[in-house]
């Protein structure tokens, strides 16, 4: 299965819950393979109380209730995430935010061996998880090789066929008017962003996306990308395309940065 579509479906049980959210997930690697993630999670307080309901229905019971910062900063789980992402990382620091309207928080953890991370790649995930859902997460692989020149190694989840995801050949018809509405109204807010910054200069890689120390893994402003007719016809499944087809659809859409490689090498000093 093509990758781009493995990135919307990692998302897509997220559309039941009709509301936005805004996850951002930097990864910072110095030249020993220490480093820190600083994650900023930001959701609708509509989105917050549809979570509440799925986490009681799944046996997380009843939650008190809170319509300020902290409505969804909550610091022991965010501790306890801290052993979810690998033996390495810590627990740093992290404060209640409200943006434009939404609720949530900034996260810092640290970690002395990026090769010992378990991160998800898709970092709505962890979100889904709080819920009682989406226990089935892919995570990311890290290498690493430290020397004169630093070597990082970020390995993409393979999804084979046999896992429910085989695709049988349709044919490719429009996606319709109502359909499209539906669609700009589900993503509505929507943003999602994962990119990895290296301390020193990089001096190779093959990152499709690359600025200065900075590789972006994801990065998706379904608020712009819906304003692309394309977009939403491959969204909605109706364009008939290989990953190869695909993947030159999308990168010339705004809105949508995605790394179509299998892994990602950056060479750094």
């Amino acid at each position: 299965m093509n990758k781009i579509k493995l990135i919307i479906i990692g998302i897509s049980l997220l559309f039941m819950l009709s509301s936005c959210f805004h996850i951002e997930r930097v990864i910072n690697v110095n030249k020993d393979g220490s480093g820190t993630i600083e994650e900023t999670v930001l959701m609708t307080q509509q989105f917050i109380d549809q979570m509440k309901q799925m986490a009681a229905g799944f046996g997380g019971g009843k939650s008190e209730e809170k319509t300020d910062e902290s409505e969804y900063h909550d610091v022991e789980a965010l501790e306890r995430d801290a052993y979810k992402m690998g033996e390495s990382v810590k627990y740093v620091s992290s404060k209640p935010i409200k943006k434009d309207g939404k609720l949530g928080y900034n996260v810092t953890y640290s970690f002395t061996d990026v090769s010992k991370l378990t991160l998800e790649e898709n970092p709505s995930d962890k979100i889904m998880s709080s819920s009682g859902m989406g226990e089935d997460k892919q995570d990311l692989v890290f290498k690493f090789k430290k020397g004169k020149t630093s070597e990082l190694t970020i390995i993409f989840p393979r999804v084979d066929d046999e896992d429910g995801y085989n695709e049988e050949p349709e044919t490719a018809s429009n996606v319709s008017e109502e359909d499209i509405e539906m669609m700009k109204a589900m993503y509505a807010g929507m943003k999602l962003s994962v990119k990895v910054k290296v301390d020193g200069k990089i001096v190779s890689t093959n990152a499709t996306h690359k600025d200065k120390n900075e590789v972006t893994l994801t990065d998706m402003d379904f608020d712009v990308i819906m304003q692309n007719e394309e977009a939403l016809q491959i969204l909605g499944g109706s364009k008939d395309s290989n990953d190869d087809d695909l993947k030159r659809s999308m990168e010339n859409i705004k809105g949508f940065k995605a790394d179509m490689n299998d892994e990602v090498v950056i060479k750094f000093k």
